[in-house]
């Protein structure tokens, strides 16, 4: 998924404890309220069950970080995201190669009625343990935001991210993950590229 992914951050860590430190979380962005809602299909949702349905389908994925040196390394993967369980839980199989090495994860998305938020589960096989976080739809700017935390495995604590997903169009999204660094800035670490399959 969004799917992100959502996803990648553990996996970061193995490669370099310094990409993951723990933080505050940081605060989702405002819904914009300086401009009406675009008057086209994806900002005249009704329902959170249609916000969903906006990731099925296959995706073709361009996964872009900065290694330790700064320069730009970019991977490739696919996602194939349904909806299952009675229609309310969106699921996502990540399949590509991240830092030389394969890479597989899995994610459910999902609205809580009582919360009033979207929540989700991220495993996958860099990992040991689950990431879990919860987060907005803004229409507005059709962007989904998601604080999440899962654990360091490179030094076993606790540590929390922001993940942005937003529409540019009905085939392609973009997927970014975001921690803060020293000064307390938040910044990117990857950003991930979907674009669904014909």
């Amino acid at each position: 998924m969004r799917l992100l992914l959502p996803f990648l951050l553990i996996a970061l860590s193995a490669g370099s404890a310094n990409w993951l430190r723990a933080q505050q979380p940081a605060t989702s962005p405002p819904a914009s309220t300086a401009r009406p809602p675009r008057a086209d299909k994806f900002s005249l949702v009704a329902s959170p069950q249609d916000v969903l349905k906006r990731w099925v389908g296959t995706w073709n994925a361009t996964i872009e970080t900065v290694d330790r040196q700064g320069k730009l390394v970019t991977n490739t993967a696919k996602a194939k995201v349904r909806l299952g369980y009675g229609g309310r839980w969106l699921v996502s199989e990540f399949d590509g190669t991240f830092m030389g090495a394969p890479f597989i994860g899995q994610e459910v998305l999902g609205y809580d009625p009582v919360a009033k938020k979207y929540i989700l589960n991220w495993i996958d096989s860099a990992a040991t343990s689950f990431s879990t976080g919860e987060g907005t739809f803004y229409h507005q700017t059709e962007t989904m935001s998601l604080n999440v935390t899962g654990r360091d495995d490179s030094t076993g604590k606790m540590t929390t991210w922001r993940q942005i997903d937003t529409w540019k169009g009905p085939d392609n999204h973009e997927w970014t993950i975001r921690t803060l660094n020293k000064e307390g800035r938040e910044h990117i670490q990857m950003t991930i590229r979907y674009r669904r399959q014909a």
